[in-house]
């Protein structure tokens, strides 16, 4: 992958109190990339995913998505935050999928995918419709587009989760362990669909995992988090074969 990243952070860190989470990383994902970060519990892995789209503030450090900085704007030379709203507006760019599938319970499947680009985009219902019906076409689900999530299983609901992430045409997709919260028997049906949007769409994705097999088969590159920082990174092959830092070593052999 070549050119300019898609996301860059710079010296992030986040301070929770006196308990330092993220102790100053710096990270860059080029456009078509698939990286994952993996690494214990507790390591900072998901409250970095959080700052990538400014769902955390970083206490310190900058993250550019193209050519904005989150939570800032550019005024001369100097950095100036931005509202909310305005930042709601940055984060359009970067989808999220959670653990949890957070989908409007008193909301059909479809009402729940056309409700951001009618409400933020300001597109029309129908329009909406239309990219609703094509994104669960990819997902497997357009016979369940009337239903409501509480009749659908996890991993059903988990591929509606990222229909509606994707319904706004994000530049880039995070996932953070969406597989966690599944019955063992749900997870293949939800990395299946994210392993399709990585090789035909060409998705630039950060995913947050614990399933080791779709970072070695789907990953461009693995990062290996503990205790607030990137202790290895490098491809697949590299660091889930062959890592050559100790506390890498030691997480996979537990793991492996």
């Amino acid at each position: 992958m070549s050119g300019t990243p898609i996301i860059e952070a710079h010296e992030i860190r986040k301070t929770f109190g006196h308990n330092e989470v993220l102790k100053g990383i710096n990270f860059e994902l080029k456009a078509g990339e698939v990286v994952c970060i993996i690494g214990p519990s507790g390591s900072g892995k998901s409250t970095f995913l959080r700052c990538l789209n400014h769902l955390e503030q970083p206490t310190s450090g900058l993250v550019r998505v193209g050519d904005e900085v989150m939570g800032y704007a550019l005024r001369g030379s100097e950095l100036h935050a931005i509202p909310e709203r305005k930042i709601a507006g940055q984060r359009t760019k970067v989808g999220m999928v959670f653990q949890k599938f957070h989908l409007f319970g008193h909301m059909t499947v479809e009402e729940n995918i056309i409700e951001a680009p009618v409400r933020v985009e300001g597109v029309s219902k129908a329009e909406a419709i239309t990219r609703s019906n094509e994104l669960l076409e990819r997902v497997g689900l357009h016979d369940r587009k009337d239903a409501y999530p509480a009749q659908l299983s996890g991993g059903q609901q988990q591929r509606v989760a990222i229909a509606r992430a994707l319904a706004m045409r994000p530049d880039v997709m995070l996932f953070d362990e969406p597989t966690s919260a599944l019955d063992p028997e749900l997870v293949g049906e939800v990395l299946a669909v994210m392993q399709d949007l990585a090789e035909h769409s060409g998705m630039s994705m950060v995913v947050v995992t614990h399933e080791i097999g779709f970072a070695r088969e789907v990953g461009s590159r693995v990062v290996f988090m503990d205790d607030g920082c990137i202790v290895e990174e490098g491809t697949s092959a590299q660091v889930l074969s062959n890592p050559q830092h100790e506390r890498t070593k030691a997480f996979l052999s537990r793991i492996l």
